[in-house]
This record gives structure tokens, sequence and C-alpha cells, in this order.
């Protein structure tokens, strides 16, 4: 009964060895079993040996077409040429305020007379604080003048769809935030007239 075990044990090692491919088991990469020398060991009928079914890395050497990944389509948007520039540092924007009084918006008349023969052009309307008060605070208040200003153009005739409306807050300063004039210069709208 004992060797009749041992032969048992035997022919079923045989049978199993005989079973699998050779080099078997010597490595496994990316779930595919590879021989000592690096390459794909395949079975008797020469497919890739593969250790489990739920690689997701496909093997060109073993018959599969790898799809060939195309590289991503990047949009070049080139930036348009500001054509006039328009500081408009003489509205004096109370301290705290986006709110336009009579005599800045007479100011803005005039801009907007200078604008009219940019009909159809994109503009960029940019608003901005002096440095007193918290920064993140300052942005915000830079956006509504830049937005109050964008509001009233609009109203005199200019196509407010083609405007892009930001806040620099207390960015950029083009003069001394040390002193009261300074600070109502900085407190300020730019307007970019851009190419069509």
């Amino acid at each position: 009964m004992k060797h009749s075990k041992t032969l048992l044990a035997a022919a079923l090692g045989l049978l199993v060895a005989s079973a699998m491919p050779a080099h078997a088991g010597d490595k496994k990469v990316n779930n595919y079993v590879r021989s000592s020398d690096g390459s794909v060991v395949r079975d008797g009928n020469g497919d890739c040996v593969r250790s489990t079914d739920k690689t997701t890395v496909l093997l060109e050497e073993c018959g599969y077409k790898v799809a060939e990944k195309k590289p991503a389509m990047v949009e070049v948007v080139a930036e348009k040429k500001v054509i006039e520039h328009i500081v408009i540092n003489d509205i004096q924007f109370a301290f705290d305020s986006a709110e336009l009084r009579d005599v800045d918006k007479a100011k803005l008349d005039d801009v907007s007379a200078r604008l009219q023969k940019y009909d159809g052009n994109t503009m960029t309307v940019i608003g901005y604080t002096c440095s007193i008060g918290p920064e993140a605070y300052n942005m915000k208040l830079s956006e509504r003048r830049a937005n109050a200003v964008a509001d009233y153009l609009a109203a005199a005739g200019a196509d407010r769809s083609k405007m892009t409306v930001s806040g620099m807050g207390e960015a950029n300063p083009i003069a001394d935030n040390g002193t009261r004039e300074g600070r109502m210069k900085n407190r300020r709208v730019e307007v970019d007239v851009l190419e069509k």
C-alpha cells in the first residue's frame, strides 16, 4: 500500500510537471510568466502563459495589438495684442467702495467716447485697490470696482459680452501706498482694448 501511494504521488508529479510549460515559474512580470532570459514563457499551443487572467497589460509579443497612444491635443491660444491701454486712475473710489459718483461718471463718458472706434474688439477691465485692508477682501473689492466700470461702459454703448472683468486687489501699485495721494491713485481701473 505504501509503494502504491508513492507511485501515485510520483505519477501525479510527472503529470503536473509535463502540463507546465518549460521554464514556468522563473519570473512573473505584469502577470506574465517569464524565463530567466526575460522572454515570455509559452505553453504547448504557443500562447503566452499568464499567472492570472486579471492582467490589464496585453503584450504585443503575445499577439495582442497594442493601440498606439496619441498625444493629447493642446490648444494653443495666441495672446492678442493690446492696441490701447487706458488707466482710469482719476476715478477716486471712496475707501471701501465700488460706487461711481457723478464726477466719476463724467470721466467714464470720456473713456466711452475713446472706445467707440473699437466696436467689436474684446476688452479686459481690471480693478485695483490700495493696500489698506485684508488682501482677500481687497481682491473682491477690486473686482466690484471693475464690474462697476464695465457696467457703466456697457450702458454707454460698449458690448458687455466682449469684456473680461477681473480684480487684482492691491497688486501692481502705480504709486506709493504710504501716502494718501498714492493710495488714491492705486484705487483704479485699467482697460485694455485687444486686437480683433
